[in-house]
This record gives C-alpha cells, structure tokens and sequence, in this order.
C-alpha cells in the first residue's frame, strides 16, 4: 500500500486527538450523582503493591481559591529501567532507583506538565509560567529551560532530536533537545470552548507526530521540521450551542496491531486499518479518554461512566457496562489478561473480556490518569502520591 496514500486516507478519519484546554472558555461536564459500588463476589488479586509515596510539594503551590487552581493538571510518571521519575505540582522533581529518591530538584515553580522521558539522559517537565525545563535525568542537573508563551498541561514528546510540545495557546513547539532552542512551531485554529484537559503529542512513527486540536482535526507534522504532513477530521460538532460543539479527542490513540483506536468527545469511536489505509469502522463512544485493547474487544469509558466493549474488528458493540455511571472514569489500560479504569475517588477496577468487574483496589486518592509499562501499571493522583503495581 502506498504509505502517502495510507496516510492521505488517515488524515480524512481522524480529528482533535489530544490538544483541549485552550486559553479560551472551557466546559466541564456536569456533576452527577456517582454510582455505588456494587461489592464483588469472589474477587481476585491482579495487582500486587510494588512503590508507593507522597512526593514532596515544594511549596510553589497555588493557592486554594484563585482561578488556576482549578487547572486540570495530570501529572503523570515517567518510568525509568531502575525506577520511576515523578513531579509534583508545586515544583520538585525526583528520581526514584528502586524504593530510594537518588536526586530531588526543586524548580521553585508550579508544574503543570510532567514528566516526559527521553532515553536516559533527558527529563522535561513545563511549569505553568511556560517555561519548559530539561533535567539530566541521572544527576538532576537543569541542561536547559525555554519560556514558551503560554503553559502545557501534559507531558511533552521527545523523540529524536526533538522535545514537542502543545501549549494551551493552541501553538504545538519542537524544541532542540540539545539546547531548548525553538525550532519550529506550528498553530491551531483555536474555538471558543473547548473541553477542559490536554493529552500529549503521540508518536505515529519514526518521522511523524500526530497533534490533536480542539478545532477538531488531527495534525500530522513531520518531527524534526514541524511541516505538517497531513491534518483530517473526526469530532463532528452535533448543533448550535455550546455543549453541542464540543468535538475534541482528549485521549492518547491505542494501536493493537495494525489498527489505529481513538474516540471524541462528540461520540466517534475509530477504527484504522494502517496497513490499508483504510477506515474499519466507526462506532460510537463519546469520550475523553484512551481505548484498551483486550483480546478480540476494544474496551473504553464514555464520559457518563459507561464501560463498553467493542468488537475490534467491525466496531460492534459486544456489551456495557454501567456499574461506575457518573464516577470520573480515567482512560483504560490494558494489564495482562484484564483493562483497567480509576475513577476520582482513588478506586481502581479491574475488567475481563466478558464486561464484568472481577477485582478493586482502592488508592483512596483522585486519580486522574493510569500509564502502563512492561509489566507493570503507574498512577500518580491528582493530590500528589505516587503509586506502582505488579501484574
């Protein structure tokens, strides 16, 4: 197949992957009553407790009461091949060997964007002044620090020669890895409102970065010159008013072999066929989350709280699950033989292929985000504790 002919045939099915949260009017969705939990019979043990602490704050934290505070801010894990690397919002970054910090660096400033890793040497976290800093990632050491115009609010991507970067002015920035310097920046066309949150760029292979917009489309950029490659849509505005446009793609794209997952908050769940070049399917998923890939199912949580599986083939809809309606449901990863979901009140549930809940464990923290790596899954809650498990 001819890969600029497969990616043409990308650009027109996907839209608005991950940049939301923009410096314009932003809406949350409403607050509903959260389900009960319905205790599980028989529940087995899938995670097994291998890190836990409360990072230290370093005492750049906002202020409870003034507008940015209520920033979302997702701060998630970086694992390293001996441990982990963590930020906590009020300014310190430290490295974890094993159970024991090896270095701490308090950057005396609010972090919204932490914390991306590249290879061994390079950490990058962004600070809500929009400075964006870059630690040697074994000794702490600042190599570098950019101030870019307005703040990110996830972690950045660094591939290559490159640090790439969305900020909430809707302005995407690769950065040189080796000094911080701006290389290229490319911009979005920014809506009025937007849903509240940021995923980070995704690498889509060794030349391409795919950006998403809340203008609704996904934009392909070449890496090193930012060129854009491609840009398509997929959040589809429904009506007039303000809810009803709301078309962005909050979450990371899943890819499980050959084929591309990614869902919209206006309710397109995709399914790409890359060898093709071709579109499989489109189901219907309104969501601000990743998909997982679980056996023949793409299993995801729409923005209600429902838990549904896909067919991952033909996009059919093989069951639901509405147990955590209204329960701030995360992105779902996959762990082993089972997908996991958090919610905002710190519970982790685990599913299997059929749609039932078969374990829970409870972090008794907000959590915001789970990441998967090798074996093992990383959460890092909204307050600020720091959590690795076992599968």
């Amino acid at each position: 197949m001819n890969k600029r002919f497969a990616m043409t045939a990308l650009a027109g099915v996907l839209g608005a992957m991950m940049l939301v949260g923009c410096g314009t009017k932003a809406i949350k969705p409403d607050a509903r009553k959260p389900a009960k939990l319905i205790p599980i019979s028989a529940p087995m043990t899938v995670l097994t407790p291998v890190f836990s602490t409360k990072l230290e704050q370093g005492g750049s934290i906002i202020k409870r009461g003034k507008h940015h505070d209520k920033d979302v801010v997702d701060l998630q894990i970086a694992p390293t091949a001996d441990g982990l690397i963590a930020a906590s919002r009020g300014g310190l970054v430290t490295r974890f060997v094993g159970n024991s910090p090896a270095w701490s660096v308090n950057l005396k400033q609010p972090i919204t964007s932490a914390a991306a890793i590249g290879g061994d040497e390079l950490v990058v976290v962004g600070a809500r002044s929009g400075n964006i800093i870059a630690l040697n990632a074994k000794t702490g050491e600042t190599l570098w620090q950019t101030a870019l115009p307005s703040a990110s609010l996830a972690p950045a991507l660094i591939t290559g020669n490159r640090v790439i970067v969305s900020t909430n002015s809707n302005v995407v920035y690769g950065l040189d890895t080796s000094n911080g310097a701006i290389a290229w920046q490319y911009s979005i066309q920014a809506p009025t409102v937007t849903v509240r949150g940021m995923a980070k760029p995704w690498q889509l292979d060794a030349r391409t970065a795919l950006i998403g917009g809340a203008d609704g489309r996904v934009h392909a950029l070449d890496i090193a010159s930012g060129t854009p490659v491609w840009m398509g849509r997929v959040g589809l505005a429904s009506g007039t008013g303000d809810v009803a446009k709301l078309r962005d793609v909050d979450g990371v794209p899943t890819m499980a072999g050959d084929i591309l997952y990614v869902a919209s908050y206006s309710g397109q769940l995709m399914g790409f066929d890359m060898r093709q070049g071709q579109p499989i399917f489109a189901s219907k998923l309104a969501s601000t989350g990743s998909v997982a890939a679980l056996g023949s199912l793409v299993i995801g949580a729409n923005i209600d709280g429902e838990v549904i599986g896909f067919n991952r083939l033909t996009g059919e809809q093989v069951w639901q699950n509405d147990e955590l309606k209204f329960r701030g449901l995360t992105n779902a990863v996959t762990v082993g033989q089972y997908v996991a979901i958090g919610d905002k009140d710190g519970v982790i549930h685990l599913f299997d292929e059929t749609g039932k809940i078969v374990s829970r464990l409870n972090t008794k923290q907000p959590l915001t985000s789970l990441q998967v790596h090798q074996n093992r899954l990383y959460a890092q809650s909204a307050n600020g504790v720091a959590n690795v498990w076992q599968f």
